[in-house]
């Protein structure tokens, strides 16, 4: 060490990633560090010094005599590898709370990400790693535990990790060094992934082969190979190098940072000449270390030269709440590399859930907050960032002495520093509330959007999204800040009503509110048509007869006629009462500077009105009553009435766009039985009605024949035939019987049954569904920003139209371009002019571009829902609709996700085919194994009535053998039918049966009745009944389809061919954890990809696709990051989701193309661009035109509830799909029976 601050601190970070060590202390005078490691860690010390030397290739590390104590394992801390978690929210957290409930536990925590449980036990504490084990699988059957190796395999192996150079394709370099490896001895196996240039190699314990060997063996396979040590890691990292050499931005820094940039598994890099630094982000898994990046930019010119970067003190965070980011995937992305790119920004994490940024900026540099909020917003016009001002907190002391300390929690010292640590810390998820408020009062699209900035503007709200379709507001927000109180009050001070209601009580209080809305503008309908009747009598049909019209003619007042004076008085009550509305609301729209459809149509009634009544009483003044001008009143009238028609139509057509969820709302059950014990719980006592609302978990509620199930939980007792058409859009019922689980609002159709309550209120999978629906008909699609483009500067743009438009005919007028004889008698040349204006103004409608998106998301998803697709919003579906390449996971998403017979070979025809799958089902009742489960169902579905095995015998790993019956029955591997002096084992039937099962990668299963083999059972994970037609029509549909497993190439290349799959579109040997790169690696050539899985371990590849597809309801992990859910097990709802997300994004489009048609069709003809050929839209008949525009485009949207699935393709009848096939012993016969693969 040449340092003490810079290179005690490599030492620490070095050593910090090794799971197991708890303390670290390096001394600066004697140049020693002491390392504490947990009991459970086998970490030695020829690892520690291959870490150290890994960090700084200057550093000479070595054992010293007097401190080689201290490397011991600590008594008080335990690791234990566990198995058997599926999710980190139940799986870990049970482990984890079992652990700490044990004696002597101080505290334990798991690490789900790494299968890690690290325990603190009591100083003098006798607990072992045998006891926590045993803890760890009381639990629950699938749990296991066993001592944490860092080094180790499953066997009694070591792990080297090299990182390998000179490959320059995977199928000729990869497979050669993978085979040298393999072939060397002392290796138990060997892997070469040539994307990320790393080998992972299994070394027997008792081998003395070191890396330097495996160093040399790559070495031997060619001389341009070569290989060093890796480091292992555990998700994406960041490292920083100092640079030096640097002489100029333009050409140093650019070239440093493009040779960077070019390195394999390198996301991102960034050159700061001023500061004289690099920033490079790596891959999840990367094997780049310190040492190779050092190399390459040394490798980038003579004059280079680099080292890693410590800071004299730590980055400084700066935390920014970013509005705008509508999607998990994109926008993140774009927001995280414009701050990397920044100067003084050391690293930058984007949490999209908590719509915040994390920002690291250099302590040394001159940095100015304020600058990130400008660096957000050029990122995208949508983002909109501001500092979120962090909480006190205890300043960290600093210590004088020139030593360094490091103390990290066990479970993150994997993969974290303490620094880091800190940072994610710091986003404290629970301060963050969820909002949906019900928003009155809107008329247009511009109320919806000023509503939607003021949220905005509101301190402590996060984000804010606010649909005019659904009358909704979806808000996120600081609850350390603001409140729902605020929020409401905020609303309602620009002059609209809010409420605040959650889950289904909030959907019938839209409902209410719909059905006011529709009765007050039913009522000003009728109010307006009473008072304009008589108009259009009076202007129209009494003027045309002549002794009336003398009536009329006469004046009342000088210059004023009682056909002036009816028509005002009349004209007045509909410009006040029917058409306060577009008043107020064009009031608040100037008030907050926000002008829509009410603008438009409280200016052009207002001028028409105004204007006659200026004309009356100039005719009053000047004893004229030629000046007055009574059709203004009409054409006012007129036009408020057309347009108040519209809306009511359109109110009621939006109503029947959220039909779908007002039916899903409807299904809530509104009491349930009770059922109340004794105190011994042995008896039921009573049965008591109660109000579903009072229902809680852990009741016992009793479900009879015909009645709905109140709330989601599981049979304890009884049996019911349960209809789920409702939620999951499955047709069929299912039989329920104890210990089954059952969703709340579905129906029984017949049996009894008791149940245990685990799901109420807003925790029941119908809530879930309707929570789902109504976020994504409040949300956006992309295509949705250039309607609110569009509609942010349409009203302006028509009000300048509107007044070009009345210039140009009243000049035209004065300067006589116009003809007189194209003026009507009755008008002067103003009134010519200004109808044409009022008529430009009022035909405009905005309100259709912003239903446009809206409705039909509402209405699809809708539909989606009575179909079991759960459509996630806008995003989704246009990310479908783009959709060219779809990846499917192989296991329990194609296949059936379990061993099921699909061969069966007869090699003894003393007993029928039948008969001897009824004994092997017979005899493997007496065993738990999987494959016994397998042949069990395989035979009831030939006999339901299966016989108990007596004087069973089983071995595990070799088979099993009893008495059914009369017959003896041994079933098992070919090594168990030797052992039990079974004949024909070298028959040539059974050997091609064998051969043909192994090069089908199945698993083949022997069974030997009475001293002789007589069936051969071919095992495996059979594809889906429902597989093959599904690919075959998403092919039809344009569609390459993809598959990925973590299986070997045998196995999967066989379901592959099974299935029609193309050979090249398969991708084996792939772990959970690299499915997202796969899915990375299909979308750097080009291809929009969907990804469908069933969410159990491939809930990245899920995120980081174009569109995630989670099938069968998915894991609460997928539903998080897919953007579609099926709530169905069943393939063909994929190509239903996507056919639907078509219909729907088509629909939209033809929406659009309808509202920018008609505005643009109509603003000139209504400016009178064809009046010289005597056609032209007089003001009143513009103001009906516009109210049928937005009608229209609902209507349009409501034409989605009549969506039908696309017809499938039919390879094989109802029939077939009932039938067991035997065939030839060399052809496999895969079986289609229902009752195995459902």
């Amino acid at each position: 060490m040449r340092c003490m601050t810079n290179c005690g601190r490599q030492v620490i970070r070095a050593l910090e990633q090794i799971p197991g060590v708890l303390h670290i202390h390096v001394d600066s005078k004697s140049k020693t560090a002491e390392v504490a490691l947990a009991k459970g860690c086998t970490a030695t010390e020829v690892d520690l010094i291959k870490y150290i030397d890994a960090a700084n290739p200057r550093f000479n590390a070595s054992i010293t005599k007097q401190k080689k104590e201290s490397t011991n394992s600590v008594p008080g801390a335990i690791l234990l590898n566990i198995t058997g978690m599926t999710c980190a929210k139940n799986c870990a957290t049970k482990v984890q709370t079992a652990l700490q409930s044990a004696a002597d536990v101080i505290d334990a925590t798991v690490d789900f990400n790494n299968n890690r449980a690290t325990v603190i036990l009591e100083p003098e504490s006798e607990l072992g790693e045998e006891d926590l084990i045993q803890v760890v699988r009381s639990i629950d059957k699938k749990f296991n535990a066993s001592r944490y190796k860092l080094f180790a395999n499953d066997g009694d192996s070591r792990v080297v990790y090299l990182t390998i150079n000179g490959m320059n394709c995977a199928k000729s370099c990869a497979r050669k060094v993978q085979d040298a490896l393999n072939g060397a001895k002392g290796v138990i196996n060997a892997k070469v992934d040539f994307d990320t240039k790393r080998a992972t190699v299994f070394v027997e314990t008792d081998s003395y082969l070191t890396e330097s060997d495996l160093i040399d063996v790559v070495h031997s396979v060619g001389q341009k190979f070569t290989a060093s040590v890796a480091t292992p890691t555990s998700g994406p990292r960041t490292i920083r190098l100092a640079i030096e050499g640097m002489s100029c931005a333009k050409n140093c820094a650019r070239k440093i940072e493009k040779v960077l940039n070019a390195e394999p598994s390198v996301e991102i890099a960034k050159v700061d000449f001023s500061l004289k630094r690099a920033i490079v982000q790596l891959q999840s898994g990367s094997a780049l270390s310190e040492n190779d990046l050092i190399e390459v930019v040394r490798a980038a010119g003579a004059k280079f030269d680099a080292t890693v970067y410590v800071a004299s003190s730590s980055p400084r965070t700066v935390v920014l709440d970013i509005e705008g980011m509508s999607c998990a995937k994109n926008c993140p992305r774009k927001v995280q590399q414009f701050l990397y790119e920044t100067e003084g920004v050391v690293s930058a994490s984007v949490d999209f859930a908590a719509q915040r940024a994390f920002v690291e900026v250099d302590p040394d540099g001159q940095f100015n907050d304020e600058d990130l909020l400008q660096v957000v917003e050029r990122a995208g016009s949508k983002f909109r960032a501001r500092l979120v001002t962090p909480r006190a907190k205890k300043a960290p002391a600093v210590a004088e002495k020139p030593e360094h300390h490091a103390k990290v929690k066990p479970e993150v010292a994997s993969f974290t520093t303490s620094d880091d640590l800190a940072l994610s810390i710091s986003a404290d998820k629970s301060e963050i509330g969820d909002a949906t408020l019900l928003i009155g009062g809107m008329t247009c699209n511009s109320c919806s959007n000023l509503v939607e900035n003021v949220l905005k503007q509101t301190e402590g709200v996060i984000s804010a999204v606010v649909s005019f379709a659904t009358e909704k507001a979806s808000v996120r927000f600081d609850k350390d800040v603001v409140g729902i109180r605020t929020l409401v009050e905020t609303i309602e001070d620009i002059g609209y009503d809010a409420s605040y209601l959650s889950g289904i009580e909030a959907q019938k209080a839209l409902g209410d509110q719909r059905t006011n809305e529709i009765k007050r503008y039913r009522v000003d309908f009728f109010v307006s048509v009473l008072f304009t009747f008589p108009i259009l009598l009076t202007m129209m049909v009494f003027d045309n007869i002549a002794s009336i019209d003398r009536g009329l003619a006469s004046t009342i007042l000088p210059g004023i006629t009682w056909q002036t004076l009816i028509v005002a008085t009349l004209a007045t009550p509909v410009q006040f009462y029917p058409g306060r509305r577009f008043h107020v609301d064009a009031y608040k729209g100037m008030k907050n500077r926000m002008l829509g459809m009410s603008f438009l149509v409280s200016m052009g009634s207002n001028a028409s009105y105004f204007y006659g009544l200026f004309s009356i009483i100039r005719a009053f003044l000047l004893d004229d009553a030629s000046v007055a001008n009574p059709d203004t009143f009409m054409t006012s009238s007129m036009l408020l009435s057309f347009v108040i028609l519209g809306k009511f139509l359109e109110s009621i057509a939006k109503g029947k766009t959220s039909a779908a969820l007002s039916k899903l709302t409807e299904l809530q059950v509104k009491s349930a039985t009770l059922l109340v014990f004794s105190a011994d719980g042995t008896k039921i006592r009573e049965e008591r009605i109660v109000p579903i609302e009072l229902v809680q978990r852990g009741d016992t509620l009793k479900v009879v024949r015909g009645s709905s199930v109140p709330a989601d939980g599981v049979i304890v007792y009884g049996e019911g035939r349960i209809d789920e058409s409702m939620l999951t859009g499955e047709s069929k019922t299912i039989k329920k019987v104890a210990g089954d689980r059952v969703l709340g609002a579905t129906i029984n159709v017949d049996g009894l049954f008791h149940m245990k309550v685990t799901g109420v209120e807003n925790d029941t999978a119908l809530s879930q569904i309707i929570r789902l629906v109504e976020d994504a008909q409040t949300s956006k699609a992309p295509i949705q920003a250039y309607a609110d483009y569009v509609a942010s500067i349409f009203v302006p743009t028509v009000l300048v139209l509107s007044l070009l438009t009345f210039l140009v005919w009243y000049i035209a007028c004065i300067f006589e371009i116009v003809p007189a004889s194209w003026i009507p008698h009755t008008d002067s040349r103003f009134m010519f002019a200004f109808n044409f204006g009022i008529a430009t103004l009022v035909v405009a409608c905005p309100c259709a571009l912003g239903l446009a998106t809206p409705t039909a998301v509402m209405v699809g998803t809708g539909v989606g829902a009575e179909h079991g697709v759960l459509i996630k919003g806008g995003e989704p579906l246009q990310a479908a609709h783009n959709v060219n390449t779809i990846l499917f996971d192989k296991t329990g998403t194609l296949t059936v996700g379990k061993p099921v017979v699909t061969d069966v070979v007869v090699l003894n025809k003393k007993l029928s085919t039948e008969e001897l799958i009824i004994l092997a089902g017979s005899a493997e009742l007496g065993s738990e194994h999987p494959l016994s489960k397998a042949i069990i169902e395989y035979a009831k579905f030939i006999s339901s009535s299966l016989e108990q095995p007596t004087s069973f015998c089983g071995v595990s790993g070799r088979g099993i053998a009893c008495m059914v019956g009369v017959h003896k029955v041994v079933i098992g591997n070919r090594e168990w039918m030797a052992d039990n002096g079974l004949k024909r084992l070298t028959s040539i039937v059974l050997q091609q049966a064998t051969l043909t099962f192994q090069n089908a990668g199945k698993t083949t299963i022997y069974m030997g009745v009475d001293d002789e083999l007589s069936v051969v059972f071919g095992v495996a994970d059979a594809p889906r009944k429902e597989s093959i037609r599904t690919l075959k029509k998403l092919k039809q549909m344009g569609l390459e389809v993809w598959m990925v497993t973590g299986d070997n190439a045998r196995t999967a290349l066989t379901i592959a061919d099974q299935l029609g799959i193309s050979r090249r579109n398969v991708m084996a040997d792939v772990i959970p954890s690299q499915k997202s790169l796969k899915v990375k690696q299909l979308q750097s050539t080009g291809r929009i990809v969907a990804m469908v899985g069933d969410g159990i371990n491939d809930s990245p590849a899920l995120a980081q696709a174009d569109l995630g597809i989670a099938i069968g309801g998915g894991t609460e992990i997928a539903v998080e990051t897919a953007g579609m859910v099926l709530m169905k097990a069943n393939l063909l709802d994929v190509i239903t989701a996507l056919d639907l997300s078509r219909s729907i994004f088509n629909r939209i489009r033809l929406n659009y193309i309808w509202a920018l048609g008609y505005n643009c069709f109509l603003i000139p003809l209504a400016a009178g661009v064809l009046f010289p050929y005597g056609f032209s839209i007089p003001p009143m008949y513009a103001g009906g035109a516009m109210a049928i525009s937005s009608v229209s485009v609902v209507t349009s949207s409501l034409l989605l509830r009549k969506y039908t699935p696309p017809a499938l393709p039919e390879d094989f009848s109802a029939d077939d799909t009932k039938s067991l096939l035997f065939k030839k012993p060399t052809v496999t016969t895969p079986l289609l029976a229902s009752s195995t693969l459902e």
